[in-house]
């Protein structure tokens, strides 16, 4: 039903549409060549924002290939899966690159977290769909950037947010030019829910400044990101009967072991830009600690105490793209993360006797070039990257300190080619390549004792993409055929002796292969309609037999209306969610369902200043559904319960 009523509004959209109001077209940087979106050889999306609570998982939710869950367990942080890549993860984001301001998020073992991005300050964000090792490295089966406001208006603004299950958010930022060559962005934040669930509350605050200085030709941009969350708990999982006596209910030992985390994280940042030799200079430096500590529901090492220091830079030439020669660009990038990893006997919540104690290290050196040109209707798009990592292990918890360490080195090249047809409709056809190395954390959950999990292999990846694109000024869509085939991919799993800790294992060849459409229509110049759609196949080797990829669904639909007049902005939008599977074997489904959501805002206009007044209506028709399936996990604990129909109503006030 939901696919029928896709089409049947695209329908009727289209033969009323009018051209009164431009789609813009955007310049995209994350695939490191700058260029407008309809005219890269890549599966790509890109939207502006304002930043508001729970834009960017509405957003992302809208992209089709993506896969966005875990959306209230700050504990676990979001799950987010493009086109199968990074479905594994147990908590955070695998196997995807994240990056904010084009400052990587992601270690270079290939673990990201986005809890601690100001996220109510982002401007603009691109997800590029499909392997993307040779431009980013390790863990790229796909891209998501983001990027912060970089207003030259002076400005404040305040934001209050009060919601359901006792959710308070509030942010103040100010914009504020210096000089003519430079200017200052600040902004704190702050968020508290008591949660749907028992013990799923969380609390943390945030503090951003970026400075913007030109000179000489020269741009600086320095940022500092400062993130504490004092405390999150983790709900756990429940059994399907345990769903059907209480979705509410935390897992019995999750409330025992007091199960959660706190976190602290900082990251400085420089990043460098000037012309140099005809083309452009670009370079980056950050630093990032962070220290977290874990309380886990179970006794034997369930007290995680982990600091982490993770640093590194990137410098890169990039010739102009006006070039008669296209454009190139070259590049050398290294990352470097330790992670001092120690852990103790969780007492029902209090730390007992140490149990590991070990310095995990993961140094990366890459070196990449990209050519792009264009010749005549076409565009021709190569790129090579050359990774190599070493990752070393010092046991300092055994009698004698011992060493343990492994090396891996990649070479990942992509081809794109593109037509124009005419000025509206595009044909381009990509083929790239990636691998993913197994995390610290997956490398060191040992189910054979200390040191490395000696089984391990990184999983080595190709992807096809073909393409049609077609543009006017009110009227856009996009349809894209992929086949990615993968090997010795990895997937978690739990053991029975070693009660809610995961553990990996590589699982031989999987293919990926579907369809994925997307479109946006202006009616007139007040409505807009937005839909995707994809239907994918994902496939994998489990015990000779050929089963689904477990943890993402094979199809997935949306349809959104916005309307804006007169200070008035109302959107309602719509989700469907195809069946999905819980562990390797597919003997546990997760039905469908459809999702609804509702939106109204209002701006009201005094003098240079505004008030906006907001009421956002989430799960609008109260359906049973899940908002984490924990795949593989052992006694049937694969549930976590999303909330059903909550509200959130905002206030912010505008001062220029």
């Amino acid at each position: 039903m939901m696919r029928k009523l896709f089409f049947v509004l695209i329908f009727i959209a289209t033969s009323h549409a009018q051209d009164t109001l431009n789609l813009k077209e955007v310049v995209i940087k994350s695939p490191l060549v700058l260029s407008e979106e309809s005219s890269l050889p890549l599966s790509i999306n890109s939207w502006s924002t304002n930043g508001h609570f729970r834009s960017i998982e509405q957003e992302l939710n809208t992209v089709p290939g993506v896969w966005l869950t875990n959306t209230i367990n700050a504990a676990q942080d979001y799950r987010i899966a493009i086109r199968g890549f990074g479905s594994r993860a147990s908590f955070g984001v695998r196997g995807i690159r994240i990056l904010l301001d084009g400052i990587p998020q992601t270690t270079p073992d290939g673990q990201s977290q986005i809890d601690h991005l100001p996220l109510h300050l982002i401007r603009q964000s691109e997800v590029v769909r499909g392997p993307a090792g040779s431009r980013h490295g390790n863990a790229a089966g796909g891209v998501i950037s983001f990027f912060t406001i970089d207003s030259s208006t002076d400005k404040v603004s305040i934001r209050l947010q009060r919601g359901s299950f006792g959710l308070l958010n509030s942010d103040a930022t100010i914009n504020q030019n210096l000089s003519d060559d430079s200017s200052i962005i600040g902004s704190l934040n702050y968020q508290k829910i008591d949660g749907f669930r028992n013990h799923a509350g969380f609390e943390n605050k945030s503090a951003f400044v970026k400075l913007n200085l030109q000179k000489n030709k020269a741009e600086h941009a320095i940022s500092i990101l400062h993130f504490d969350s004092p405390y999150a708990f983790d709900p756990g999982g429940l059994t399907i009967d345990e769903v059907s006596v209480g979705r509410s209910q935390a897992r019995q030992k999750n409330e025992t072991y007091a199960a959660g985390e706190s976190v602290r994280q900082s990251q400085m940042a420089w990043k460098y830009k000037s012309p140099f030799r005809g083309g452009e200079l670009e370079s980056t430096l950050h630093y990032s600690p962070r220290i977290f500590y874990g309380k886990l529901p179970f006794e034997n090492g369930g007290l995680v105490n982990l600091n982490r220091d993770f640093y590194g830079g990137t410098i890169l030439y990039r010739s102009l793209s006006d070039s008669r020669f296209g454009q190139g660009i070259i590049g050398l990038d290294f990352q470097n993360q330790r992670d001092h990893r120690r852990r103790y006997v969780n007492l029902l919540g209090t730390k007992g006797d140490q149990t590991m104690d070990q310095i995990e290290r993961f140094n990366a050196a890459s070196a990449f070039g990209i050519w792009s040109a264009a010749v005549g209707k076409s565009m021709f798009d190569f790129g090579l990257r050359y990774d190599s990592h070493l990752v070393a292990l010092d046991d300092r918890f055994q009698s004698g300190e011992e060493t343990y360490r492994r090396q891996f080195s990649r070479l990942s090249p992509h081809v794109g080619f593109l037509w124009k047809i005419n000025q509206s409709s595009t044909w381009f056809l990509s083929l790239g390549s990636g691998f993913e190395v197994p995390a610290l954390s997956e490398l060191s959950a040992n189910p054979y004792g200390s040191g490395f999990n000696p089984d391990l292999k990184p999983m080595v990846f190709n992807g096809l993409d073909f393409g049609f694109r077609h543009k006017k000024a009110s009227f856009r869509w996009e349809a894209v055929v992929f086949y990615n085939i993968a090997s010795n991919e990895l997937i978690r799993y739990e053991l029975e002796d070693y009660p809610g800790q995961n553990f990996y294992r590589n699982l031989g060849e999987s293919t990926r292969y579907g369809i994925e459409v997307d479109a946006s229509i202006y009616t007139n110049k007040y409505h807009l309609i937005q839909g995707g759609l994809y239907i994918a196949s994902y496939k994998f080797d489990y015990r000779e037999t050929e089963k689904n990829l477990p943890g993402v669904p094979s199809s997935t639909a949306n349809l959104g209306w916005t309307y804006k007049n007169n200070g008035w902005k109302v959107l309602i939008d719509g989700s469907f969610v195809g069946e999905y599977f819980a562990n390797n074997s597919n003997t546990i489904g997760i039905d469908p369902y459809g999702l609804a959501h509702l939106e109204i805002h209002k701006q009201f206009y005094f003098g240079s200043a505004f008030i906006e007044l907001g009421c956002s209506v989430f799960n609008l028709t109260n359906t049973h559904y899940f908002d984490n399936i924990r795949i593989n996990a052992f006694g049937g604990r694969f549930y976590e319960p999303a909330a059903g129909r909550h509200i959130l109503f905002s206030l912010k006030t505008v001062f220029k």
